[in-house]
């Protein structure tokens, strides 16, 4: 994302400020910044997929007998429908 950055001054352990260093070096010499900004929006994103992951999970944990009984009825009938389509031509 480009746009305004701010300035931050972090303190890392030797061994990763060479992986930091080494994976610059192998993606064309990126800068620093470049990598550990590449590193922390998947971790951020990995974050986020594994919140949606556990909401996820206690939603449907939540429900009851009847709910996913009407749910399984849905999922079934919205297979029979989609193995109907017709798609680009198929």
């Amino acid at each position: 994302m480009k746009g305004t950055r701010s300035k931050l001054s972090i303190t890392l352990a030797p061994d990763l400020i060479r992986a930091v260093d080494r994976a610059a070096r192998k993606h064309s010499r990126r800068s620093r910044s470049a990598v550990i900004e590449s590193w922390l929006r998947r971790a951020a994103r990995m974050d986020s997929e594994d919140e949606l992951r556990t909401a996820t999970i206690a939603y449907y944990e939540s429900l009851s007998a009847e709910e996913r009984k009407q749910n399984a009825a849905i999922a079934r009938s919205s297979s029979r429908a989609a193995r109907k389509l017709k798609i680009d031509g198929g």
